[in-house]
This record gives structure tokens, sequence and C-alpha cells, in this order.
């Protein structure tokens, strides 16, 4: 059926960007792109551990390393910072959404419990998020708190590091107290149109609406076990719409908190550190969150930092935090995120890796501390010039569907039997199939110069595609769909927009039940036969193969095979209207590993480049080898225009993603560790500056350069004939 919106729904889509806050306060938006206070510069934050020796001293080596500002626990006094004309943000305001510290205790015996017994007694969230007492409770005490700091003016406030309704992204079945199972039925009312049919869609027979309580993991994986075992169809919606449920409790929460702050300090910012990946558990549908935060410190695994990049409203306050000491590729870090519109960075200062020694009286910068300090400059100076300015949009957009998240969470968890509470963040890091098709189709896409975005479930539905003008839209292991998301899919295509999957589309509804017929089958032109999920491991990524295929059992019902892998055809198009729809039937989960490897990635790019440039999908900045005619791999074009002028940025895109540890490099990858000369090719002749350095470099359709592999190569662009003065 297609997704009903319900109150709830309709608040967490309107509950208020910042733009439209800070309007309603009657304050415009400022020069620099952003609408919030002292954000029209590149902030430096300070988070350090332990008390330094003297406070005075440590401000000044702060200014000194070019901190802008620090973070000031929620009961400090944050007139400390005032005093010493330095910026702060608040801290942590509510522990209570996440267990770390001394609250990792409850979390801890509830997990151990419930794996020794699969008793739901453990399954009580402390505190529960739909408790009306807690609700009543926490926002007198945020309110309170923010009274304390609002006179001081802080930049941002943080309502909690490391947020989780459990621990991360770890799977934990919270929460089934009574005050949650209570608004859960209330909520299953605005999705199904009676009793009956949840009880068609769950394959229950609850008699009355008070009965309805959804599956454990426990209790869905023997359902899986048993149906598989039959030769039935999986049906996973008895767990699926009460993790769902959780995702817009978890947010409705964090938007109700940010609402009890505005009313006390409508023009500072409030938001969330540490966000996991986009994830079936934890609370952390990102979409939903974009709704209700409006800055951000995300962990960039598996695309966070892009998908939120994609939600949040432009000028909203993104920042990554600085750890490790690897100096070089933090800083081609730091640069890739500056070019997707960070706005600052938070710097991590313990006892391992100091930036001051502030154990000693007179605090001195270390070799950290100077090393980084060294690069703030040039950022301070960049993203100012660059903010103002709109970001150019290829117009390609990338499906986010967390319907699809969740049953991936299944299919891949099916290898784990009963160690899947095991299966805990930093392994769903690195092992979600989801995750890594995602990245593929993200990196293929840069990789021939294109900038992707995501678009959300329900953006899909409401139509963006045809509102904001995108040209092509990809599904990469879009398994679960709704009717409303097909419809929208399917008129997009008829009205002139190319539709690019990779394997099984909509072969579920959005409540995570398998569907009789995968529903856009007919738009494909195939027949995806047992399109069943498949354990593909990680090794297979070796294969000799160029492409390999995912499914063996696929027919063309309509479609016209571009290519096959011995008898099984990849990259099948069939027009519809005036536009057209592709189906790759590849591995794209493989391409992230193989893309700075020989001809396996290049078949892919090549795949992919001629398909989307036979719908006049062509990237409008190419760069290439100097002296050749060779696609440069590994490199991102990013552009901005306005104010009568283009900037284009070109940086190196090893593709690592960072979490708590670090920045990783992929394998393979030192030859992006060296200078290469480089052509770059505009889309017509431009009088051309060197943003950094200023210089001149003529007029040209054209730029011979070197591309360092730390630093970017940005070109300020204004357009002028050939023949103009």
């Amino acid at each position: 059926m297609a997704r009903t919106f319900s109150a709830l729904s309709r608040v967490l889509l309107t509950c208020g960007v910042a733009t439209a806050s800070l309007a309603a306060a009657g304050e415009e938006p400022r020069v620099g792109g952003s609408p919030w206070r002292g954000w029209d510069r590149y902030q430096v934050l300070m988070w350090s551990v332990g008390e330094p020796a003297d406070r005075t001293v440590w401000f000044r080596r702060l200014k000194e390393m070019g901190c802008t500002g620090e973070e000031c626990p929620r009961s400090a006094d944050s007139g400390l910072f005032v005093k010493h004309n330095f910026g702060f943000y608040v801290e942590n305001l509510v522990p209570d959404l996440a267990f770390l510290h001394g609250r990792g205790a409850l979390y801890d015996e509830d997990f151990r419990g419930y794996v020794a017994t699969r008793d739901r007694r453990h399954l009580t969230r402390r505190p529960c998020l739909d408790d009306p007492a807690f609700q009543t409770e926490v926002e007198a005490r945020v309110r309170a708190l923010v009274r304390r700091h609002a006179g001081n003016r802080p930049l941002l406030y943080n309502l909690q590091d490391e947020l989780s309704l459990g621990r991360f992204a770890s799977p934990m079945d919270y929460c089934f107290c009574p005050h949650t199972l209570r608004a859960f039925r209330e909520w299953l009312r605005t999705r199904y149109a009676n009793l009956a049919a949840l009880n068609r869609e769950w394959e229950t027979g609850f008699r009355i609406w008070d009965e309805v309580t959804p599956l454990t993991t426990w209790e869905v994986k023997a359902q899986e076990k048993a149906a598989l075992a039959a030769g039935k169809p999986e049906n996973y919606a008895p767990w699926a719409d009460h993790r769902e449920y959780m995702d817009a409790a978890f947010a409705r929460t964090l938007g109700h908190l940010r609402d009890s702050i505005r009313r006390e300090d409508p023009l500072v910012p409030v938001g969330i550190e540490g966000t996991q990946m986009p994830s079936a558990w934890g609370g952390h549908d990102l979409w939903r969150l974009s709704r209700v935060i409006d800055w951000v410190e995300p962990y960039d695994i598996a695309n966070s930092r892009l998908v939120l990049r994609s939600f949040l409203p432009a000028g909203a306050p993104v920042l990554a935090t600085v750890f490790g000491t690897d100096y070089r590729r933090l800083e081609r870090r730091l640069w890739t995120l500056l070019l997707h519109g960070d706005r600052g960075c938070i710097l991590w200062d313990d006892e391992r890796a100091r930036c001051i020694a502030k154990d000693r009286p007179d605090q001195p910068l270390t070799e950290r501390g100077r090393a980084l300090a060294a690069l703030f400059p040039a950022w301070k100076a960049v993203g100012p010039q660059l903010w103002p300015l709109r970001r150019e949009r290829d117009r390609i957009a990338i499906h986010y569907s967390q319907a699809s998240i969740r049953a991936h969470w299944m299919f891949d968890s099916r290898e784990d039997g009963d160690t899947w509470p095991r299966r805990f963040s930093s392994y769903e890091a690195t092992h979600s199939r989801l995750a890594r098709a995602r990245d593929g189709f993200v990196k293929v896409l840069e990789d021939l110069g294109f900038q992707p975005e995501f678009v959300s479930y329900e953006q899909l539905e409401a139509g963006t595609l045809r509102r904001e003008g995108y040209r092509a839209l990809l599904l990469p292991q879009s398994v679960a769909m709704s009717e409303a998301e097909c419809r929208a899919v399917e008129v997009f295509a008829r009205e002139g927009g190319t539709v690019l999957a990779d394997a099984l589309p909509a072969i579920m509804d959005e409540h995570g039940k398998r569907r009789e017929r995968p529903r856009l089958d007919t738009l494909f032109g195939v027949e995806q036969g047992r399109a069943g999920w498949r354990a593909i491991p990680v090794e297979t990524a070796a294969t000799a193969q160029p492409l390999t295929a995912y499914h063996e059992d696929l027919r063309a019902r309509g479609a016209v095979p571009l290519r096959q892998v011995g008898a099984v055809p990849v990259g099948l198009r069939r027009a519809e209207g005036q536009g057209a729809a592709i189906f790759l039937n590849l591995k794209m989960g493989d391409y992230p590993a193989l893309r700075l490897r020989g001809t396996q990635a290049q078949a892919c790019r090549e795949l992919f480049g001629r398909l989307l440039a036979e719908r006049r999908l062509r990237p409008v900045v190419r760069v290439q080898r100097a002296g050749t005619d060779q696609l440069l791999p590994a490199a991102a074009v990013w552009r901005y225009a306005g104010e009568g002028r283009e900037v284009i940025g070109i940086h190196r895109n090893p593709g690592y993603e960072a979490d708590e540890a670090g920045a990783a490099l992929p394998q393979d990858a030192a030859a992006l560790e060296q200078a290469e000369r480089i052509e770059i090719r505009l889309p017509g002749v431009r009088r051309i500056r060197d943003l950094v350095t200023g210089a001149e470099l003529g007029r040209s359709d054209r730029v011979v350069t070197e591309l360092s592999p730390w630093k970017p190569v940005l070109l300020d662009l204004r357009k002028q004939s050939v023949a103009g003065p």
C-alpha cells in the first residue's frame, strides 16, 4: 500500500529547517551562505580531555594554534569563554540519548540478559522515549541548561555525542516498554487502513489493536528460517514496522528537544555529534535525523557524509573530527570535506595525541599542534570564498531507502545464525553488502566526474525528482520500495528521466514483505526469476572477469541486452516514454575495492559512462592525464557558481572513509600519493585564476597543471570571449 502520511510524518518533514526558524525569528541569512551566527567563517573547535594547568595560558595557546572555539560541558560556566573572547559550543545536553560512560552499565545489563534469555523484559529502554514522564522532565531540564548559556552566544548546542537507541548501530530490539507499544499501535493505525490490512501484511490474526505486538529479531529470524526451508517468501513486516517506528520515535524526540531549545535561544543551531552509518538499528535513519537537526558531526561511514549533505539545508554547519597524526592524509580528507561544504572541524585532543601540552605550566604547542595549525589558514581563506556560491548539481540522484537497509540487514545476518547480536557497528561498517553497493554507485559516478546526491524514500514519493529537475535516478539494491515510490519511478522515466538499477529492485514492499513479482520488472523489461539475495564473499572481488554479474537467472522481457558475461546479460536497456530504464545486473559492491586496479574497474566505468552518455549525461568538466585522452581515475570534481563567476575544484579521491580511529586508505592507492600532470577541460573559454594563489592563468577552455596528492586544484573562472579585453 502507499505510505500514509501521519501527523507524526508531517511533523518530521516540516519541523523547521534552519532558514525557516530564523525567518520566524526575524533574522535574514547572513553573508557566507549560512543563516547561523558565526558560521560565515571556518570554525576550528577543540575537544580536549583533562583540565589545563592554567586557563588563561590555555586560551592563549588555543588562539595561537588557530582554534576559534572549544567544547563547553553542559554544567560548566560558559562566561569564561566570553571573558577570554573565545567561541564555544555546549556539549552533551541530554546523556539519556546514549549509553556511554556511566550509562553503559544499563545497556550491558539489558543486552546480556536478552541474549541469554531472549526475554522481552530486557527490552525496555531506560529511559523509554515514549514515557510521558521522561518527555516532560527532559524538556524542562534542557531549557534550564540553555538558559545558563544563551546570553553568552554559543556557536552550537549539541544534544549528545554518539547518540543511539542502544549502543551505536549495534542490534538491540529496544523498545518493548508499555508506553512504546501503546504509541506503536497508534502509529500503525496511520500506516494501515484497518486491522484486517495489518493482519494481511503481517500474516497474523490479531482480533483487536491492543493485541498487536511486533516480533523480536529472534522471532522474525525463526520465521525467516522456516519460510526459506519451506520455499516460501520472506516477510519481515512484523519486525520491520517496529524498527521503522523506533526510527521515527528517536527523530521525534530530537525534534521536540530542538524546539524546546529554540524557545530559549532561537539563533543557535541545535544538532548532534558522532552519527553512525545508515542502519536498521539505533535510530539511524539519516533522512529522518536530517529533518530535526540544524548541524551535525557525522562519522563518515558508508557514505554518511554525502547522504547528510544531500538532505540538510544549504548553510547547515557540518563538521568532522580530526584524529591522529597522519597530517598529509588528514589534510586531503579535510580539503575533500570543505569542498563538500563542511564549515569547520573538531580537534580530538587526549593523552595519546595532544595538540597542547596542557599539563605543563607554559602549555606549549606540541608537534601535532604545530602541524595542524599550519593547515588551518588555507581552509579559513578558501571556505568563505566558496560558501556564498551555489553548488552546481549534476542532477543525478541515488535512492536512499531505509526500508531496503532493514531488509538487507536481515539478508546479511542470515550467515550469522544465532550470533547476530554480535553484529556490532564496527562489523556492519565493513560487512554490509548494501553499504558496499551504495558506495559502488557513488564512486563510479565520482570517477566519471559527477557529483551525485541522495534522494530519500519520502522525497521520491513527494515528487522531488520532477520538481528539482533530476535527470537520472540510481537504485542501489533498492529491494524494498513502496507502491508510491514505484509509481514515482515509472512517471520519472516516462517523462524523460533515466532510471538505473543494479539488482533486486522492488522485490519487497516498504514493510519488508516479499512481492509475488518484483514491482519494477515491467519498467526494466526483465524477469528477475529467482530474485533472491545471495551471499557474495568479499574475496570474490578478485575475480579475473572484466565484469561480474549478480544474478544468473535473469531474462530480458522487452529490454535490449547491451553486454553479457557468458550467457548472463548485464546492461539491459528499455525505452519508457521519453526516458529509459537500465538494468545493470552487476555486483556494484565490488567496485570500491577494484576502482584503483586495471581492467575490471575500467570496464565498469566504461559501461556506466557509455550508458549515461547515450542519455546525454556527460560531466561538465573532464579531467584527464596530460598528453592523453585517458580519464584520470580517482579524481573528484566540484563546481560552484554565482556572482558572475565559477569555481572548479579537482581533488584526489582515494575513497577512504573515516571513523573514530581516523582515515584508512584502500589497497593499491600508492599511486594516488604522487603528483600527477593533468589536463582540465572546461565547458568553454574562461578567464582563469588560481583561487588559492591569485595567479592569473590566461584565457582558455583547458588548463594543464599539476595535481597534488594532498591539495586540490581550485580554479576561479569568469566567462569571457576570446576576443574580449
